[in-house]
């Protein structure tokens, strides 16, 4: 849109030069605000801001120093620009982190009502933001182009094409739309055997989609945050995530209560170069085969001989203090006010 090349990732994050004459709309959702539905034992808003992340998040961007707007629902945000006809919205910036409901497409809501009416929005597009929310579809496209990825195996009325996963074969059972782990304890880790479909099934009745049983890493865990800007991918680094002090997770997983509970730390992996370099790499790859736009990130599974694999994506990555981003960010020398650039800067040069 505005013609302005970055070359370094020092340059995404520092240059506030397009944000001038800006004025903010922050769509998200509150677990104060934000009606909240219960699937069973998993509360649906595991993503939703606490009362300290949205004050984290109202200053990262306070300090930017241009005009502000809140809204905490997305109907509130529709219904303020339908109420507004004759409003010109050409020096708005919406930024996007509100996904209400339950269900397939529900974070691609704002992305496609700021396209239908040539808003710019933060991130990446609708379409690539539902893709990226069903596991399946993304673990396919991924292998199809020779990124590394643990088999997985899609059950919706029965396994896909009825193929299940190998008996013997370790895996880990998630809900396909769902993030931040909700779906997911400790009983998500099985060894199939066909009794074990029940268990699939009564799972995908209880959070109403279809299930994966995907191929489970013994190992360690990692996050790679990027920022794209005009399909150029910029790395912020690999970050390692260890529980209870420990690095090598061996069996243990980020599930929802250590989530939802923040019971997990990020270390500095500075002592295997060789292998973040291979790592920053891949999420660059990911990145551009998935077409994710702006601040995203890349997980992995580290297994005890060295080789990774990609589980998951994201594509509006959480980066309060308590975030793989935050963290990545502080490494690089730089403050939560460079994160809140590199997101707007991305989404001004989108247009």
């Amino acid at each position: 849109m505005t013609g302005m090349a970055f070359q370094t990732i020092d340059e995404v994050l520092s240059s506030n030069k397009l944000i001038e004459n800006k004025r903010l709309f922050v769509v998200c959702n509150t677990k104060a605000a934000t009606p909240s539905l219960t699937s069973d034992t998993f509360r649906m808003d595991t993503e939703y801001f606490s009362d300290d992340e949205f004050e984290e998040l109202v200053a990262m961007f306070g300090v930017l120093g241009i005009p502000m707007d809140f809204f905490t629902y997305e109907d509130d945000f529709i219904k303020y620009i339908l109420n507004h006809p004759n409003m010109d919205w050409s020096n708005v910036i919406v930024y996007n982190a509100a996904q209400s409901g339950i269900g397939a497409g529900r974070k691609s809501l704002v992305p496609a009502f700021c396209n239908l009416h040539n808003i710019v929005c933060t991130g990446s597009n609708a379409y690539v933001v539902s893709l990226c929310r069903h596991k399946y579809h993304v673990n396919r496209i991924l292998a199809q182009n020779g990124i590394h990825v643990p088999k997985t195996w899609l059950y919706s009325v029965g396994w896909l094409q009825n193929e299940a996963p190998p008996s013997g074969t370790k895996i880990i059972v998630k809900p396909i739309y769902e993030s931040a782990s909700i779906g997911i304890d400790n009983m998500s880790i099985q060894v199939y055997e066909p009794k074990v479909d029940d268990f699939v099934s009564q799972r995908a009745i209880k959070h109403r989609q279809p299930m994966i049983a995907q191929e489970f890493v013994e190992g360690y865990e990692a996050e790679s945050p990027q920022v794209c800007l005009n399909n150029r991918v910029y790395s912020l680094g690999v970050v390692g995530l260890a529980i209870d002090g420990e690095k090598n997770l061996g069996g243990k997983i980020l599930d929802y209560d250590r989530i939802y509970s923040d019971k997990y730390e990020f270390y500095d992996m500075a002592d295997e170069q060789m292998l973040i370099s291979e790592m920053k790499q891949c999420a660059g790859d990911v990145v551009s085969i998935l077409g994710m736009e702006g601040l995203c990130r890349v997980d992995f599974r580290i297994n005890q001989n060295g080789s990774f694999f990609v589980t998951d994506v994201s594509t509006n990555p959480h980066f309060v203090s308590h975030s793989s981003v935050s963290f990545s960010i502080n490494q690089l020398g730089y403050k939560p006010i460079h994160i809140a650039q590199a997101i707007l800067n991305a989404a001004i040069i989108r247009g």
